[in-house]
């Protein structure tokens, strides 16, 4: 199966941020460039352009361009908030830290209404940025009646809401916390941070559609790695 234009497109920007061959501050090339350089569509540019943004490597400005974004990943939280963003994929690649099937009471994250002595899976995982540098320690447990297979998948390419839909689980709600935490000494050596650093943590719960808990995820970001902002239109305000 033939690699997406946009995707493509987004791959190779990608490689030369991370050589450096596009350091931060750096121009990208226009959307009337990419078009004339690869052959595509001003909507495929422009894609491939957002999606980049979307994940926080550059930063788009009206009317002056896009930009490569500082050390520091700028992070739309409207983006980080919506279970959709997870299903295409974050720049960078996971380690698998553990993997196992344990009851839900000793899971280390609870599944709300779970029945203590059931099956889940778990799995901990850190995102590693483009620069090999940890990003975020991932925490998920799904319930084994769901994804009895699971351990069998890739799970360093694992994304759960992908998963569901592969496997024609209809889904229900998605409700995202946002909590401001302190770092735990167990994620500050995953993170290569310091324990007590103030830092933000997302938990995602995935229902089906009868309203059962049948995931949760808790993410856990690098003190010091993002920036998170809100971006409205002059009509929203």
């Amino acid at each position: 199966m033939a690699t997406p234009l946009h995707l493509k497109i987004r791959r190779e920007l990608e490689e030369k941020i991370q050589r450096g061959d596009l350091p931060p501050g750096a121009r990208l090339p226009a959307e009337a460039e990419l078009q004339s350089q690869y052959g595509v569509s001003r909507a495929t540019a422009q894609r491939a352009l957002n999606e980049l943004a979307n994940a926080g490597l550059v930063v788009r400005r009206r009317r002056h361009g896009t930009f490569v974004a500082d050390f520091r990943q700028q992070i739309n939280l409207l983006n980080f908030t919506a279970p959709g963003a997870a299903g295409k994929g974050v720049p960078g690649r996971h380690e698998v830290v553990s993997q196992r099937i344990v009851r839900a009471g000793d899971a280390v994250v609870e599944i709300p209404g779970a029945d203590p002595d059931s099956a889940v899976v778990e799995l901990v995982r850190v995102k590693l940025d483009l620069q090999e540098r940890p990003r975020t320690v991932e925490r998920h447990a799904i319930l084994f009646s769901v994804a009895p297979n699971l351990l069998d998948e890739d799970l360093a390419e694992f994304v759960s809401l992908r998963y569901f839909a592969a496997k024609k689980i209809a889904l229900g709600p998605v409700r995202v916390y946002l909590d401001p935490v302190l770092l735990d000494a167990g994620d500050a050596e995953l993170l290569d941070s310091e324990a007590g650093v103030p830092t933000l943590r997302r938990r995602r719960e995935t229902r089906a559609e009868d309203g059962t808990v049948i995931e949760a995820v808790l993410t856990v970001i690098r003190p010091g790695s993002a920036q998170f902002f809100v971006e409205l239109s002059p009509s929203a305000l």
